[in-house]
């Protein structure tokens, strides 16, 4: 082989294959938040239940351990239109994931092994509500050109309640105090 087809191929596989380093674990150690996901609900029926002007709105949320353990936090609310958070609107999913080794993607993505070891769904104004949620599949992904993002998809046996989502390092909520 000539020395011009030998370096292609090595540039080609150079190109395929993700930083398995920026995917590491202890890299991706602490926590994770993406941006309030709002929508306004404006049917009729939305309405009548919850008032005009009100929005659900999605948080999600994800600690993970230097060792690769992870939790994943879906937070699901109906505000109203002064932004008050309607009464038994709010359910939170939490799922406890094992991260592991970065899989091949593009020169910029790498796709995360995701083994999740439970997933459950409850209602914190009715503290004995918890219901499992087998079936549970979450993916998340890193990119190489931005080491301070990740992908997460949540993907229900169902579909219903499917997402993807973005998650930024470090990114807390605003205090609710001046």
């Amino acid at each position: 082989m000539s020395r011009v087809r030998l370096t292609s191929i090595a540039l080609g596989l150079a190109c395929a294959m993700p930083a398995a380093a920026v995917a590491s674990t202890t890299a991706l150690a602490g926590s994770w938040r993406s941006a309030p996901e709002e929508i306004t609900l404006s049917t009729e029926f939305d309405e009548s239940v919850w008032g005009k002007n009100a929005k659900s709105v999605r948080t999600v949320e994800m600690s993970v351990r230097p060792n690769g353990e992870a939790t994943l936090t879906v937070t699901r609310k109906v505000v109203d239109a002064r932004g008050r958070t309607v009464k038994g609107s709010t359910s939170i999913e939490e799922a406890l994931l094992v991260l592991g080794s970065a899989r091949p993607g593009t020169a910029e993505r790498a796709e995360l092994e995701v083994s999740v070891k439970t997933a459950a769904r409850h209602y914190p104004d009715d503290p004995d509500s918890r219901w499992p949620l087998d079936g549970v599949r979450v993916g998340v992904a890193t990119f190489t050109d931005d080491p301070g993002t990740l992908e997460i998809r949540f993907d229900t046996p169902e579909g219903r309640g499917s997402f993807w989502e973005t998650v930024r390092r470090g990114t807390r909520k605003p205090s609710s105090t001046p």
